[in-house]
């Protein structure tokens, strides 16, 4: 094997290690921060809410089922879910009334 193809492996192989190191929390006992993630699937609470008007209804979905799986974090995001929820599109609409659910159940 080269030393090209060996770094080429190494750093892969480097990033995931570092990647699958648990992380400590900050919060101690009783703390009252939101549950789940400020920011998910790479994208924070108030870019997924603009995802909920976008032209794809996909799209839209997605950003439903990402805002719910952030929990209370995306209650910023409320608003657009709400407006999303009477969407036209059944799949759009219904997911954004589980992501509402999920949210104000944490």
């Amino acid at each position: 094997m080269d030393r090209r193809s060996f770094v080429c492996l190494l750093i892969p192989a480097a990033v995931a290690v570092g990647c699958s190191k648990p992380q400590r929390s900050r919060q101690g006992a009783g703390s009252t921060a939101p549950k789940g993630p400020q920011g998910f699937g790479g994208m924070m609470a108030k870019e997924w809410a603009k995802d909920l008007t976008a032209a794809s209804p996909e799209k839209r979905v997605r950003a439903a089922k990402e805002l719910a799986n952030m929990g209370s974090a995306a209650a910023s995001a409320l608003p657009a879910l709400e407006r999303a929820a009477e969407d036209k599109n059944a799949a759009v609409s219904a997911a954004a009334r589980d992501a509402i659910a999920a949210i104000r159940k944490q």
